[in-house]
């Protein structure tokens, strides 16, 4: 085969050249299969309280994801997480916790579960390996900065720690929180701020998320030093190095039209807001050849409130 990568091959010769033929193809597909996906889904109470698993599950069977984060597993414990997964042809499976607001996560290699940490967490974050990485998934708190901020502590020191032992490392969820990346187009969400303005003003100012009438990002920062790399971002400003405000909006992750007060395109518009990622360590990052939100096809629309967030990476 060296031959053939050096070009000495002759073009007269058919046998030659049928070998050189599968070469490449085979070459091809091995470099086609190198690909890793992920997957991060807060779905909305356990699909709307099932209503619309059937709908999600035929959707994640078109992305095919080899790993996956799920927030908001509604009364899942992990032997129906295990169950269920086997829907999306993946058969390795962990929960955080028996029940409740639960986090799984599911993949296509076996998952090697090292920590269920809820202590200091509303939710808390399952930290797993699998497929030669370290993937955490968490669930923050939305209900004040002083809570997140002792949660992002707690993720910004577990993925400092790894970072530092040379571990590659994915942090994926719904983090209840902006990037400073998105202030541009956050801003002007009017009708957002103006729906949580009022609720946010009630909390004592050191828990308050809207400062100024504006948005503060206390707690992605915190969680970027560790540090970690926002590969929907990086992505997206490759595509958009300049974007309008219009295409900014497709980073949002939330909410989608299921929620009664944005059933419209036009409503929706101003309520878009970006809270659910997938970030990794350095090295990893540099191997992402893609990452977004998706939104679409339609059926997005009614699976959940939140968007899915999808990344693929060289191995």
């Amino acid at each position: 085969m060296e031959s053939y990568r050096a070009g000495k091959f002759s073009p007269n010769n058919p046998i030659t050249l049928i070998r050189y033929t599968l070469f490449l193809f085979f070459s091809f597909t091995a470099t086609g299969a190198e690909k890793l996906k992920v997957l991060n889904y807060n779905v909305f109470n356990s699909h709307r309280h099932g209503k619309s698993y059937e709908a999600a599950v035929k959707w994640v069977n078109t992305v095919k994801p080899d790993i996956a984060g799920w927030q908001e597993l509604v009364g899942w414990n992990e032997a129906k997480l295990k169950k269920l997964a086997n829907d999306w042809h993946h058969p390795h499976a962990a929960a955080l916790k028996s029940g409740g607001y639960n986090i799984g996560l599911t993949s296509r290699t076996p998952i090697e579960v090292v920590a269920r940490h809820q202590k200091g967490f509303w939710h808390g974050y399952l930290h797993c390996r699998t497929a030669g990485l370290d993937v955490i998934v968490c669930h923050l708190w939305p209900g004040g900065v002083r809570q997140q901020m002792s949660e992002a502590n707690q993720l910004h020191a577990l993925v400092t720690k790894l970072h530092k032992e040379g571990r590659e490392v994915i942090l994926m969820g719904d983090f209840n929180a902006h990037a400073s990346s998105d202030k541009a187009w956050l801003d002007n969400q009017q009708p957002l701020l103006g729906r949580r303005s009022p609720g946010d003003a009630k909390k004592r100012p050191e828990d308050r998320f809207i400062v100024n009438g504006k948005y503060t990002f206390p707690i992605m920062n915190r969680i970027f030093e560790a540090p970690l790399h926002d590969v929907v971002r990086v992505q997206f400003d490759t595509k958009y190095p300049k974007p309008t405000y219009a295409q900014s909006l497709m980073l949002a992750s939330y909410p989608t039209r299921v929620l009664k007060h944005v059933r419209t395109v036009e409503l929706q518009r101003g309520f878009l807001e970006r809270i659910d990622f997938i970030l990794t360590t350095p090295n990893l990052a540099k191997r992402c050849v893609s990452a977004k939100v998706a939104r679409e096809p339609a059926v997005l629309e009614t699976i959940s409130d939140h968007y899915p967030v999808f990344a693929v990476f060289e191995r």
